[in-house]
């Protein structure tokens, strides 16, 4: 696992206390490229482009926001629509009520989708924290999923297995070993589209919706649920590349456990498929935009075969 990787997957209470001062949200924002649509009292972000059927949602990691798709929207707008939003806190979005879990994560994304007229069905594309998010959503809306492509996505049992991996036999375990760096805006975007990325990522209800979802985070992956099985739709589970571990170090462990974990993910639906990046980096759909791009054309070409022979499934191919 590399550096960058590992700062942006794994979690420490580092961020949970935060930095001395925060930036505040500047009064001089660009205009939102999307519109705002309310969801409840609090109003997100929603930026759709292209037109057709089905609509792709894009979601975010920790710490991220609409911005980080830059570099995929426009390709799947060419041939369906794709939606990017931010979550609550971030970017352009309204800070949300807390605490910022699956359940408030979702309940937002529901609403955003119905009041923002978002037509299913949806491909769900989710990177990292986003990942995690998007599984807890199908699973609770079957009926209105086309297909996933997780995105080097958050598995729910990582915080207890990456511990684990990262803690000599016979030592006690450390409750500080794993640092997130919220600030990180990925390398690979326009640097105008980085710039304001970086401002963004430094105010404070961008950190403040960071800690929520970090807590989320870890309470969730250290109960160690299991996460269960996905709609019967396909399914592309995307990796960075990892390096063969050699000897038995930290990060050949930790090398090992995440791409253990990154099959499992894959093992969620009946036809699912997994793709390993030839990037190292964390954040794939920056590095290495057309992997991810490739793999949602080909679920939405997939679907519009399905609905074009009546949804049979001796038509299906398996993934």
């Amino acid at each position: 696992m590399s550096d960058r990787c590992r700062k942006s997957v794994l979690l420490s209470l580092l961020l949970l206390s935060g930095p001395s001062s925060l930036a505040q949200s500047a009064g001089n924002d660009p205009p939102a490229p999307g519109t705002h649509v309310w969801v409840g009292a609090h109003r997100l972000h929603l930026d759709c482009q292209g037109t057709g059927a089905p609509t792709v949602v894009l979601d975010s990691g920790l710490g991220g926001n609409s911005l980080d798709w830059s570099l995929v929207q426009p390709e799947v707008a060419a041939f369906t629509r794709a939606c990017a939003y931010d979550r609550a806190g971030y970017a352009w979005s309204d800070p949300g009520p807390m605490p910022r879990d699956d359940v408030s994560i979702v309940k937002d994304l529901e609403h955003l989708l119905g009041n923002g007229s978002v037509a299913a069905p949806y491909v769900l594309v989710g990177h990292s924290l986003g990942g995690l998010i998007v599984q807890v959503y199908a699973r609770q809306n079957p009926q209105k999923i086309a297909g996933l492509v997780l995105v080097d996505a958050t598995h729910e049992d990582q915080f207890r297995r990456l511990e684990d991996a990262a803690t000599p036999p016979g030592k006690a375990r450390r409750t500080h070993v794993v640092v997130h760096d919220s600030y990180h805006v990925p390398e690979g975007l326009p640097d105008e589209v980085r710039g304001l990325a970086d401002a963004f990522s430094a105010r404070a209800q961008s950190i403040i919706a960071s800690r929520s979802e970090l807590s989320y985070l870890r309470r969730r992956t250290r109960l160690a649920a299991s996460g269960g099985m996905l709609p019967d739709v396909p399914l592309v589970v995307i990796s960075h590349h990892v390096i063969a571990p050699g000897a038995p170090t930290r990060d050949s462990r930790w090398a090992e456990m995440w791409m253990e974990m990154q099959r499992d993910l894959a093992t969620r639906a009946p036809r699912s498929k997994h793709v390993i990046a030839r990037t190292g980096d964390h954040y794939v759909h920056v590095r290495e935009p057309q992997i991810v791009i490739d793999a949602v054309r080909g679920i939405v070409e997939q679907h519009r075969v399905e609905r074009f022979q009546g949804g049979g499934v001796a038509t299906r191919p398996r993934y």
